[in-house]
């Protein structure tokens, strides 16, 4: 009789441990959310990370270049009341020297800026941070995906920064009821980057050499030959082809400005959809006068076969 008692235990608890196992698959087998989203889950290419957030905040168009998602909670009378956005870009500053960065921006957008923190800080897993608590004012006519801003409020903002190489990985939220409580705050130090993703994956030859092309192009400093491999329908961040080639020939921060002398690209992530393929990693980036290689985010996400030849093509669904 004990035999028989003793098995169906035994059962049971290979099928808890199963289920638990399952319920806790490692963090690898996640698709960037480019390729496949997961509600309440940002999963992010290269670098590889993940930020989760309440599933009531709904999606919205990114805001500007770097911006790769923005969800909002967007009140009765159509005011964005709480505001998520994360962001991805190169940025050679170190972390102390955000305002730098931020501030032109900001004051075009906002009024009343007053910091009201600026600290050094951490993620779960010790990766040194910044964390900075603001208040703004978004100037009337201001527009956030389909919101017009049409009235002055005072929001209360929380912006936690990082870094990977040369690369910024930011959560910034604001809220229109007062300073961030723990909820919202556990939102932004929810991001966590994932180990074991940075493997290179293989390509077919014709995207190697789509890629190979790609760099010499931007080592040589030829903005013309850099944008034909750019799709005349690509589009990211709102953005066209247009705004990608002012990048290049005026941003400071762009690789041409800084005058790039090596960029060796290695795909981590590539899923084909017949005309056009996901892709992302990183390319190994050396200016002129830098001491070290360090890796620069491939960013634009999905590329296009247009008669024989693949182009960038952004992040267009």
């Amino acid at each position: 009789m004990k035999k028989l008692i003793v098995l169906p235990l035994v059962m049971a608890v290979m099928v808890l441990v199963a289920a638990l196992v399952h319920a806790q698959a490692p963090p690898n087998d996640l698709k960037p959310t480019f390729i496949s989203p997961t509600p309440g889950l940002y999963v992010n290419g290269w670098p590889p990370f993940t930020v989760s957030y309440p599933k009531e905040l709904t999606e919205i168009p990114p805001a500007g270049p770097g911006c790769v998602l923005m969800a909002a909670r967007i009140s009765p009378d159509s005011y964005p009341a709480t505001v998520l956005s994360i962001a991805v870009f190169p940025n050679p500053l170190p972390l102390e020297e955000w305002a730098k960065l931020h501030m032109p921006l900001w004051v075009q957008l906002w009024t009343g800026i007053k910091v009201l923190s600026d600290k050094p800080s951490q993620l779960k897993d010790g990766t040194p941070a910044r964390e900075v608590e603001f208040e703004f004012v978004p100037k009337p006519g201001g527009t956030l995906g389909s919101s017009t801003i049409t009235d002055a409020r005072k929001n209360y903002g929380l912006l936690l920064m990082t870094k990977k190489d040369v690369t910024s990985v930011e959560v910034l939220l604001s809220d229109v009821r007062g300073k961030l409580g723990e909820d919202l705050r556990g939102v932004a130090y929810s991001l966590t980057f994932l180990p074991g993703r940075e493997e290179p994956v293989q390509v077919p030859a014709d995207v190697r050499a789509f890629l190979d092309m790609y760099s010499a192009d931007m080592v040589s400093g030829d903005v013309k030959a850099i944008m034909a491999h750019y799709s005349d329908r690509f589009r990211h961040s709102g953005g066209g082809k247009a705004s990608i080639e002012q990048m290049f020939r005026n941003d400071p921060s762009s690789p041409i400005q800084r005058g790039v002398i090596s960029y060796r690209p290695t795909v981590t992530v590539f899923e084909p959809r017949g005309d056009k393929a996901y892709i992302d990693g990183f390319y190994l980036y050396k200016a002129k006068g830098d001491a070290n290689a360090l890796k620069w985010p491939m960013g634009w996400q999905e590329i296009i076969n247009e008669h024989g030849q693949w182009r960038w093509y952004g992040d267009q669904k």
